[in-house]
């Protein structure tokens, strides 16, 4: 008896876990005409249900502008932020949905782009890592392609983002340490090949679609050398990234 005591006690238990999970969900009301849910997070997804007025929807889960719903009788699907901000809280308050995505607050950013550094060609590539919401720890690594010399630029570097919250448009504004590489290709060979630099940078970001984003950057670096005089270089560069 003791075991099968301990069983139907550890049944009720997990029930129990079950049910208190389930009221951690959000629980909204449809209150347009009609709420469309699609098979998945995007308008090219085929509509699988459509609740009506004043039903009653469960809120799964979120990604980027769209969310994971449940309607009473169990039919799931995805539904844009826009649309789920026009319902409500079952007390009538309006729905607790953020007028803009998960970017603002996202971890990791990964992301490429082109530009121009010391009025040569410019390729980049770079990863940031989320510190608060508004500053990023970057790393960067580009090439710059010129006529006479190719040069290879390691940074390190904070960011800050101003208005994190903002959709389209967030200025940002960094500083940062790394070396550059120069590989030449008409002589004479430059008297130093590698050179530890300092930069300090201005730019934006903004919101495009799902995980996407764009961002321009201007870098201002001074160069030093064991001849104590310093170089001064700008870069201007326009990139994508995707963020998780």
């Amino acid at each position: 008896m003791r075991p099968l005591l301990a069983l139907v006690l550890l049944l009720q238990a997990f029930h129990s876990n079950l049910a208190h999970a389930a009221e951690r969900h959000l629980e909204l009301v449809v209150t347009q005409p009609y709420l469309e849910m699609h098979s998945g997070p995007g308008r090219g997804f085929p509509v699988v249900y459509v609740a009506e007025r004043d039903e009653l929807i469960t809120v799964l889960f979120s990604r980027t502008e769209w969310y994971k719903v449940r309607a009473p009788r169990g039919q799931e699907g995805w539904v844009r932020r826009a649309d789920l901000a026009l319902t409500t809280l079952t007390s009538g308050e309006p729905a607790p949905i953020p007028p803009y995505p998960e970017f603002s607050t996202h971890h990791w950013e990964v992301g490429a782009g082109y530009g121009v550094y010391n009025r040569e060609n410019l390729v980049t590539a770079y990863g940031d890592y989320s510190i608060t919401d508004s500053i990023d720890a970057e790393f960067v690594l580009q090439q710059a392609l010129g006529t006479l010399d190719n040069r290879y630029i390691t940074t390190i570097g904070l960011r800050h983002t101003f208005l994190p919250e903002w959709k389209w448009f967030s200025p940002t504004a960094g500083l940062g340490t790394g070396f550059q590489y120069i590989e030449d290709k008409v002589p004479p060979a430059p008297l130093e090949k590698s050179n530890q630099m300092a930069y300090v940078s201005l730019g934006a970001r903004g919101f495009i679609t799902r995980r996407f984003m764009w961002r321009a950057d201007w870098r201002h670096y001074v160069v030093f050398n064991n001849l104590n005089v310093s170089e001064e270089l700008e870069e201007w560069k326009l990139g994508f990234a995707v963020f998780f």
